[in-house]
């Protein structure tokens, strides 16, 4: 049989190096460790973690990883090198920000309401509601996903999803910050909304939180759920878009009131007076859509007597809601697989794939990922491109997992999507995914290639690849 063959589906795979971290899962779970209940009037915390505003990676490569039992985000790291940090306190030194701060907290309460009684949608703004549960966001299964966040994810992803848990500074890679609304791992195709304008962000489509759920991380400590069935897999990714969403309104409104972008800057410089108005106008215009192409910001504020964060967080919300939605419409093409069914990886096709891999993956995954440089991801977190030579793959291992790795990159980490060119781009995405497939195991790649990729000594001497 090929690497690759026919399957597509998902298929059961256990990994050794799960069993520590599930089985301390289900330990604790046993012991009632894992429980934790929380009465319905207990408030979300309000954000007080550095705003990390990392628009593009820097050019100085971190000095290492943190040490364990210290935070992911090591702020001077970043500030070295040349990355804005915001800091949440400083909303109260503006006269008119504690009024934004305030105003916030209300919108937060509002539409997201307590972690033991969630909702998405306040009570006076029904559209809301209605997008929501076409997502499935519904209250009954927001609950029941809270239930379950509370009892298997809170020790890693903390109660606001800010992925600073009891157990987090252990943890390495450390558990993933649900607030800004960034997923790696996602097989949604590029497209825009029904109004013409981009999303905001490449949204993860529903099946791919549950998948993620369903077969854990490799070499992280996220484990499998799988054996929690599909109902309770359904309501947890229901509760991680909840703190999501909530997560990221939070992190815009902030950003707004505090970002020290030239333009913004300019603009407060030349009227300092005007700096609410200025800050809200940005805001509007750099993450709201408008129906109307002939509306625009001064329009809408137009209505306002003054600044309204509640106006901004039902149109902000909106929007998100109808991205997730669209995600969930618009999947990535897979093309068929090009070559027979059942019978060996044709050499030609392996070798075309790391002819693709040398001229496009090489700059991130130097020596295959062996000597991969350390890199700063979105969250500020310091990150390691794959070594592709270990057959460890945190976003799944089915051939169709690698190939959506391929054709859509993993935007969190600045990782493109590969240029598969126009001649027979479903060929060469399928040639890459059996060349990295084959990498792990230098017996199955053509002769000339593993010597490129191991060196003929090594081999020769049955050295360890």
């Amino acid at each position: 049989m090929g690497i690759i063959g026919k399957d597509l589906m998902p298929q059961t795979h256990i990994n050794v190096t799960w069993f520590p971290a599930a089985l301390l899962m289900a330990l604790a779970t046993l012991s009632g460790c894992g429980r934790v209940e929380w009465n319905d009037d207990l408030e979300y915390p309000d954000r007080t973690s550095s705003i990390v505003v990392l628009d593009k990676p820097p050019d100085q490569a971190p000095p290492g990883f943190p040490l364990p039992g210290r935070p992911a985000v090591v702020p001077e790291w970043l500030t070295a090198r040349g990355v804005t940090l915001l800091n949440p306190a400083s909303m109260s030194e503006k006269p008119w920000s504690d009024n934004w701060k305030n105003a916030l907290h209300e919108e937060l309460i509002s539409h997201f309401a307590t972690p033991g009684k969630p909702r998405l949608g306040a009570p006076d703004a029904p559209a809301l509601t209605v997008l929501a549960n076409e997502l499935g966001l519904t209250e009954s299964k927001l609950a029941e996903g809270a239930r379950l966040y509370r009892r298997l994810c809170v020790q890693c992803h903390g109660m606001s999803g800010d992925g600073v848990g009891a157990s987090s500074a252990w943890l390495s890679p450390a558990p993933r910050d649900l607030r800004t609304g960034d997923f790696k791992f996602i097989s949604t195709a590029e497209h825009k909304l029904p109004s013409g304008f981009q999303p905001l962000k490449a949204r993860p489509r529903h099946e791919d939180l549950v998948r993620s759920l369903r077969s854990g991380l490799e070499g992280t400590s996220m484990p499998s759920f799988a054996l929690l069935g599909d109902e309770s897999l359904e309501a947890i990714a229901a509760y991680v878009l909840h703190l999501s969403i909530r997560g990221e309104l939070e992190f815009t409104v902030m950003n707004g009131a505090l970002r020290q972008d030239r333009e913004t800057l300019q603009l407060v410089t030349k009227s300092p007076e005007q700096e609410e108005l200025i800050r809200y106008k940005r805001l509007l215009s750099t993450t709201l859509e408008w129906e109307d192409p002939e509306a625009d910001v001064d329009d809408f504020v137009a209505k306002q007597s003054s600044p309204s964060i509640k106006a901004y967080a039902e149109k902000y919300i909106d929007r998100v809601l109808r991205e997730y939605i669209a995600a969930n419409k618009n999947p990535l093409p897979v093309p068929a697989y090009p070559y027979p069914e059942n019978q060996p990886v044709p050499a030609t096709s392996l070798t075309a794939g790391h002819t693709l891999f040398k001229a496009q993956c090489v700059n991130c995954h130097a020596d295959y990922g062996r000597q991969s440089d350390l890199r700063f991801d979105i969250w500020g977190s310091v990150v390691r491109p794959a070594n592709l030579t270990q057959s460890q793959y945190k976003g799944g291992r089915r051939p169709v997992d690698l190939y959506y790795r391929i054709a859509r990159g993993i935007p969190p980490c600045a990782m493109p999507k590969a240029n598969l060119g126009d001649t027979d781009p479903g060929r060469a995405g399928w040639d890459l995914v059996n060349f990295l497939q084959a990498l792990p195991h230098p017996d199955q790649l053509p002769s000339d290639v593993r010597d490129q990729v191991y060196g003929p000594s090594r081999i020769k001497l049955g050295a360890n690849p």
